[in-house]
């Protein structure tokens, strides 16, 4: 039976193991990234594409730019090339609590953009739209599975979202790391 990792708003996981790595997805988006031959993979949980305060940024894995640069950088570290990278994205949505400012939209975009310039094929997505997701991540098959929550069962996702912005404002004073397994 593989280990349940469960991942936060702006956490990163980089493993060679065999986890199952769940996560819940509104506006957020998650990119799974593997190399087969290595059987090394990845994913992440970003909020947004990147903020005005640079310094936070470099040191948040809550923004873009800076999970999706680090956790590829685990990869080279490995001897992986970019561009031998295989990713899957997900996430993006619309959701009631955000609708006015499409942050959703604005994740996704950000995320092919990166994605295409360092040459990283996108092999499946599910994104945009105005329901959230539970995700599921196997990281010895790369798989994932995605539960699509009905807008009638947003009010249990709306508390944990509320929960994890909790959780993120409490974390904004500490630095987010990568876990490697």
């Amino acid at each position: 039976m593989k280990q349940k990792v469960y991942l936060n708003i702006g956490e990163a996981y980089f493993t060679s193991g065999h986890y199952e790595i769940r996560t819940i997805l509104g506006s957020c988006v998650s990119v799974c990234l593997y190399h087969e031959r290595t059987k090394m993979s990845a994913i992440n949980h970003i909020l947004l594409p990147g903020t005005s305060n640079q310094k936070e940024e470099r040191q948040s894995f809550r923004y873009g730019v800076t999970s999706m640069e680090r956790m590829i950088n685990e990869f080279v570290k490995n001897n992986i090339a970019r561009n031998q990278l295989k990713a899957k994205i997900f996430g993006g949505s619309q959701t009631a609590m955000l609708k006015s400012n499409f942050a959703g939209l604005k994740n996704v975009q950000f995320v092919k953009d990166f994605l295409q310039t360092d040459n990283i094929p996108i092999i499946s997505e599910d994104t945009g739209g105005v329901y959230y997701r539970k995700l599921v991540f196997h990281t010895d098959n790369y798989d994932v599975y995605i539960t699509k929550i009905l807008p009638t069962q947003n009010e249990e996702i709306r508390n944990q979202e509320k929960h994890f912005e909790t959780k993120v404002r409490e974390r904004m004073v500490k630095k987010t790391s990568i876990f490697t397994f």
